[in-house]
């Protein structure tokens, strides 16, 4: 009776948990990504584990090697959308396919070009293991770090940005600007701001908005310490803009927040 009771219980919380990766001329790349992870979730156990890759119609084949990896892995799929819409449109359209189409329980945003590291995948399902709805690969906790050959202004930026929104928006955490981070979806994927006309940026910055929707929604948040690695290639994609528009959304949530309040701030 109780080893009944035991099998019941295990497959009552294993979870669908996909990992989605945008692409955009990856192909150098994606291959040797792709079987990393495939051996990483080796180490990852009562979960079924999958991949999604959502490729902007990268022109260099990187959709391709994708299709070639299908074939030697099933829990492999992709998403090809016929042009590059930015980040925040291709994690949206991911997350839509991933809830919708797989049935994912859980979706971790992660990035194509070895920026994060696979073996960081499992220490998130075990911290959503341990309850937490959103769980953050954090650069700006004890044991997370930064490339340490980044120029000082670049770490200036990083620093001050994920700063900059914890305290105008009230958060609860430290790196707010963290493109690795796993999130439930029942309870808080309706949460999210999943249109065009509810995103306030296509860029990097929707990373902000959709930590300050599940924070209002009152996701269990909880920072993992990550290395964040160099670019493969050694090539930035964030620029100077990127900047400005992180400002920009953590105004414009802000404000919103402020009119919600019935006593201001």
């Amino acid at each position: 009776m109780c080893n009944v009771a035991k099998g019941a219980y295990e497959e009552l919380i294993m979870a669908n948990i996909i990992v989605i990766i945008p692409t955009y001329n990856e192909r150098a790349s994606i291959a040797h990504l792709l079987d990393t992870l495939e051996l990483e979730f080796h180490a990852i156990r009562g979960h079924q584990m999958g991949i999604l890759i959502v490729d902007g119609n990268s022109p260099d084949g990187t959709a391709d090697i994708v299709r070639r990896k299908i074939k030697e892995h099933a829990n492999i799929h992709l998403l090809v959308e016929q042009q590059k819409r930015g980040l925040g449109m291709a994690y949206i359209a991911g997350m839509k396919y991933a809830v919708q189409r797989l049935n994912a329980d859980a979706f971790i945003e992660f990035d194509g070009d070895f920026q994060h590291d696979p073996k960081d995948i499992a220490r998130l399902v075990a911290a959503f293991d341990g309850g937490y709805d959103y769980v953050i690969g954090s650069r700006y906790v004890a044991g997370g770090e930064v490339p340490a050959h980044w120029p000082w202004h670049r770490k200036m930026l990083s620093r001050f940005g994920s700063l900059f929104a914890k305290v105008v928006l009230r958060l609860p955490t430290n790196d707010n600007t963290s493109g690795l981070k796993l999130t439930r979806v029942r309870g808080f994927f309706t949460a999210l701001p999943l249109s065009e006309e509810a995103l306030l940026s296509k860029r990097y910055a929707y990373k902000i908005q959709f930590l300050h929707a599940m924070i209002a929604a009152g996701a269990r948040a909880k920072e993992v310490p990550i290395a964040f690695l160099e670019r493969e290639g050694g090539v930035s994609k964030s620029s100077l803009e990127d900047v400005t528009d992180s400002l920009r959304v953590v105004l414009t949530l802000a404000y919103r927040d402020f009119q919600k309040s019935p006593s201001g701030f």
